[in-house]
């Protein structure tokens, strides 16, 4: 090796240290100079486990003044000038975004399962995968709810670039019918286990097809969003209270609901999580049409100020289907944050204090969509990015949302299978009421 090129790769390697060693020295003297603990102390204040040290990685990500400030002006640049959209989204075709891990999760292997215990030591595998874990989760999920006299049916929802695999890539324009998700592999295992599932996948291929779509009004799922759109919703709860019914569990039809059609404005949230500044002068806001869903007596199907977080209780335990989901149940149905959305109509609503969250409309998603097809109230217990293992641990605190249940609707995004937050843990029902 000549003595110019082993002293450029000496430059080379002693400016790349330099750059590592910057962000830290900066980091702490900010944190000093601010009165601050030391973040990176805390790696010696714990235990070496696989949890505490992800939550070290998840703090130092969320304290650091490169992330806050320096990143999102590099991603501007980056997008402005080579359209990178950084880790979170995707550009598609026709002005489409996607969320990166719902194509990560239809592109990559189905990995090896290992033990995901809070130890310092990680089990080796046992040869099983991520999906026989999370069948056996589900499984013992229905086992659980089985001993209480409970059915339980589970609906995974296909991510959006399973149904639009032709607005994400050129190479799927015309071959649509030729793209198979792999979590149809789960509701095939999940068959063979005896466990109830709904097959969206099947119901929103067929409601693309030109002859079957007739009755469906645009496109399923938002635009620039992770999320169905109000007629991708409707026609969910449709197939899933067809389910319940060919199941014999769906209840005997006891309300009769009213509706009216509202439009807002919606933003997409992948927009958001890109956390590109200036990034929404590049696209328009989406215009949608949402049929709220309404007792005549109490009004939107909405939490009430005495609920718990993230929990729809239908007053006078009248409900006997509880709906477990994520945030494809709270769109439309819940309070959002304002950067989401705004109403179009009706005209003159009152002024919103900054920063709190509105409905955007409110009772006109999932959960009242499926109420109104069974003709009959549904609970609901609801966690963005949850369902896989929050949902549950909340349902175990909650004894009284599970008396008087027949059927438990268990609503996941499909990517969780594989990303889920917090795993495939279990989680204890509630102590009975006596």
């Amino acid at each position: 090796m000549s003595q110019p090129t082993r002293h450029s790769e000496l430059a080379l390697v002693i400016a790349f240290l330099a750059v590592i060693g910057a962000v830290a020295i900066t980091q702490t003297s900010l944190e000093l100079a601010r009165h601050e603990r030391v973040q990176f102390t805390d790696v010696f204040r714990y235990r070496l486990t696989a949890r505490n040290l992800r939550q070290f990685e998840d703090t130092l990500q969320a304290k650091s003044w490169f992330q806050q400030k320096l990143r999102p002006v590099v991603q501007q640049i980056l997008f402005q000038t080579l359209r990178d959209t950084g880790a979170k989204g995707l550009l598609g075709l026709d002005h489409w975004v996607f969320y990166r891990p719902d194509v990560r999760y239809l592109v990559e292997p189905d990995r090896l399962e290992v033990d995901s215990h809070d130890t310092s030591w990680v089990a080796p595998s046992d040869g099983s995968t991520r999906r026989d874990h999370v069948v056996r989760a589900i499984a013992r999920f229905r086992d659980q709810l089985q001993a209480r006299g409970i059915e339980l049916v589970v609906v995974p929802i296909p991510g959006k670039p399973s149904v639009y695999p032709d607005r994400l890539t050129r190479r799927a324009v015309g071959r649509t019918a030729d793209f198979h998700s792999p979590t149809l592999e789960l509701l095939d295992a999940l068959r063979r286990e005896g466990v109830k599932t709904v097959d969206l996948f099947a119901v929103f291929r067929e409601a693309r097809s030109p002859i079957e779509s007739q009755g469906v009004a645009g496109p399923l799922y938002l635009a620039q969003d992770t999320h169905w759109t109000p007629a991708g919703a409707e026609l969910a709860a449709q197939a899933v209270a067809t389910r319940l019914r060919e199941l014999g569990s769906a209840p005997a039809p006891t309300s009769q609901f009213r509706t009216q059609r509202v439009q807002v404005a919606r933003w997409g949230d992948v927009l958001d999580m890109m956390q590109i500044p200036g990034l929404r002068n590049a696209f328009a806001s989406q215009a949608v049409e949402c049929e709220q869903v309404i007792d005549p007596v109490l009004g939107p199907l909405i939490p009430r100020a005495s609920d718990r977080p993230g929990t729809c209780r239908y007053p006078g335990q009248k409900a006997s289907v509880l709906v477990l989901g994520d945030s494809f149940c709270r769109i439309y149905q819940f309070s959002e944050p304002q950067s989401l959305g705004e109403w179009l109509t009706p005209p003159g609503r009152p002024k919103e204090e900054p920063g709190a969250k509105r409905l955007l409309p409110g009772s006109a998603g999932f959960i009242s969509r499926l109420a109104l097809a069974l003709k009959s109230p549904v609970d609901a217990i609801v966690s963005d990015g949850g369902a896989s293992t929050d949902v549950r641990r909340k349902l175990s605190t909650d004894a009284e949302i599970l008396e008087g249940k027949r059927v438990v609707v268990w609503e996941f995004v499909e990517r969780d299978i594989a990303l889920g937050r917090q795993g495939w843990e279990d989680a204890p029902l509630p102590t009975r009421l006596d």
